[in-house]
């Protein structure tokens, strides 16, 4: 269930980005300039809509927030509904805090 910031870092454009974080949390902290931003209860009542309007081409989706908690529990859910869904492991905050080797 979890993607590795290594592994995400790779080629992060083969996967669906997306940030389960308040558009407030998203403009004011670190977020991925290619993910696409929505609050997770609002994702949650809405993703089959969420995820046609945004035509994902059957790329895996990763999941982010700040430290991985929502991401977690929504990333669960996608999985529970047949998506190949993953998180990515410790949140932007992790992956932009600690440098890739």
């Amino acid at each position: 269930m979890y993607i590795t910031k290594e592994e995400y870092s790779k080629d992060p454009s083969k996967y669906f980005t997306l940030d389960v974080r308040t558009a407030i949390e998203f403009k004011v902290l670190p977020h991925f300039d290619w993910a696409i931003n929505i609050e997770m209860d609002k994702f949650l009542k809405n993703y089959k809509s969420f995820l046609d309007e945004h035509n994902i081409e059957n790329k895996p989706i990763v999941v982010v927030c700040n430290a991985g908690n929502r991401s977690g529990q929504t990333a669960l859910f996608l999985i529970e509904k047949g998506y190949d869904a993953k998180t990515l492991q410790g949140g932007v905050y992790h992956y932009t805090k600690q440098k890739i080797s």
